[in-house]
């Protein structure tokens, strides 16, 4: 106590200096020299700040809508962009599609002015309560305010709705109808609608389609959406099994996927379709409307037919990637492809199973469709611990490993895959056996006379 407290004099006056009053002019002293270095850094406080406001949240739940990975989009950009309509908020403003928005908003009008219907105002109201959420559906943040984006919306949703209705219920068509008709324009909106950035949620779709016709009873949403894309319900897929529809490239890929389940093993690698050929597998088509319905017995592969044409690749693009952005643990369409990468390395390969009805090449050559296998999975992952054909690359495998597979094949691709040469063959072991009971019967008949 006494070193606690010290006296001094300083122009004739006594104070008393003690580690409180010491403490508290350094820090005076210490505040007097950090601020002017605080107002120094004032602009770059702010400038992060803003940079920390500007930070997408991380990935929710609620995202379903996504941009493409570049990684994946500089493989084939065109595969991910829309050709003539613009649907959502990705490509929206794009000058390309704007002669395609003239025909956008006459839908729009036919839906909101139809008699009958609900004011515009009612569809303002449900898209402004609903807009976080629709907001929250994209895997990006929106630069766009409130009324633009809600309008978007309008606009976009009701085009889809008066398509669907159109395509349907012939009463509903027009001139415009007519025009969006052609073969060349029909074709490239139908396949615009099912690109992966090119969505609005369905559950918009819905709310707007309920307010749309309560004045007509016609079909479900769902139903109509399943009657526009029937060409891709090759399964027959009825509308009460489908729980949860997240947008049209959803509903595409639902369609294209297995209804049964299957064992899910670690993953293995197989051969290519000439290499299995030669160890004595056989190649069939299957008789499954799902693709990936192969099957695996006796030595037969049976893989479903696939037709590649044009539209292909951007199809199967679209899937794969709304597969490795929101289903990495359940990619039915991935996996397939990485199977039929094991099979196809070259066009000898297509050639193959061309030959054997697995493979409706509408491309052009068979190097075409080659090039199309091998690109498709580059830059894709998949989950090695659940790989939807290890089990049958397993037993592929195990076929292979039999030596007696491999010679019954070689025996028959040598000298019986033709009937001149099976008759030639046979025509050889005849004359072969006939020579040996000669050389026996010869032998015997020496061996008798001795």
């Amino acid at each position: 106590m006494v070193n606690s407290f010290k006296t001094s004099r300083e122009s004739g006056e006594e104070y008393i200096s003690s580690p409180i009053t010491d403490e508290m002019g350094a820090q005076e002293e210490c505040n007097t020299i950090i601020a002017p270095l605080m107002n120094k850094y004032d602009s770059l406080v702010t400038s992060i700040d803003k940079m920390l406001e500007e930070i997408e949240p991380s990935v929710t739940s609620e995202y379903c809508i996504y941009r493409v990975p570049q990684k994946i989009r500089k493989l084939n950009e065109e595969a991910y962009n829309p050709r003539v309509v613009s649907i959502g908020p990705f490509h929206h403003g794009d000058e390309r599609f704007k002669s395609m928005e003239v025909f956008k908003k006459r839908y729009f009008k036919k839906v909101v002015r139809r008699d009958g219907g609900v004011h515009l105002k009612n569809y303002i109201e449900f898209l402004k309560y609903c807009e976080a959420s629709i907001r929250q559906c994209y895997s990006e943040i929106i630069e766009m305010d409130s009324d633009e984006f809600v309008t978007m919306m309008l606009v976009d949703g009701c085009f889809i709705i008066e398509l669907l209705l159109r395509t349907y219920y012939t009463d509903f068509r027009d001139a415009d109808h007519s025009i969006l008709s052609a073969t060349r324009l029909c074709n490239d909106i139908y396949r615009d609608l099912i690109l992966l950035e090119n969505q609005i949620p369905f559950f918009v779709l819905e709310g707007m389609f309920n307010l749309a016709m309560t004045y007509f009873k016609p079909l479900p949403l769902l139903d109509l959406s399943l009657y526009f894309f029937e060409n891709y319900n090759v399964q027959q897929k009825p509308p009460a099994g489908f729980i949860s529809i997240k947008h049209f490239t959803d509903l595409i890929l639902i369609l294209h996927r297995p209804t049964s389940q299957r064992e899910v093993k670690e993953f293995k690698y197989t051969s290519s379709a000439t290499e299995l050929n030669e160890a004595g597998v056989k190649f069939i088509a299957g008789s499954s409307n799902c693709l990936l319905d192969i099957k695996f017995s006796d030595g037969v592969l049976e893989i479903p037919c696939i037709t590649l044409y044009d539209k292909t690749e951007s199809l199967i693009r679209n899937l794969m990637a709304l597969e490795l952005c929101h289903y990495p643990g359940d990619s039915y369409m991935i996996d397939y492809f990485f199977f039929m990468d094991f099979l196809v390395n070259t066009p000898k390969d297509v050639d193959l199973l061309i030959q054997n009805g697995i493979i409706e090449n509408w491309l052009g050559d068979s190097k075409q469709a080659a090039d199309l296998y091998n690109n498709l999975n580059k830059n894709c992952v998949i989950i090695s611990s659940n790989f939807y054909f290890s089990a049958l690359c397993e037993e592929l495998n195990a076929y292979c490993k039999v030596p007696r597979h491999k010679w019954k094949a070689t025996l028959k691709h040598d000298y019986f895959n033709s009937p001149w040469r099976t008759a030639s063959t046979s025509a050889a072991i005849v004359l072969l056996a006939l020579t040996f009971i000669q050389t026996v019967c010869s032998i015997l008949g020496a061996a008798k006379g001795n």
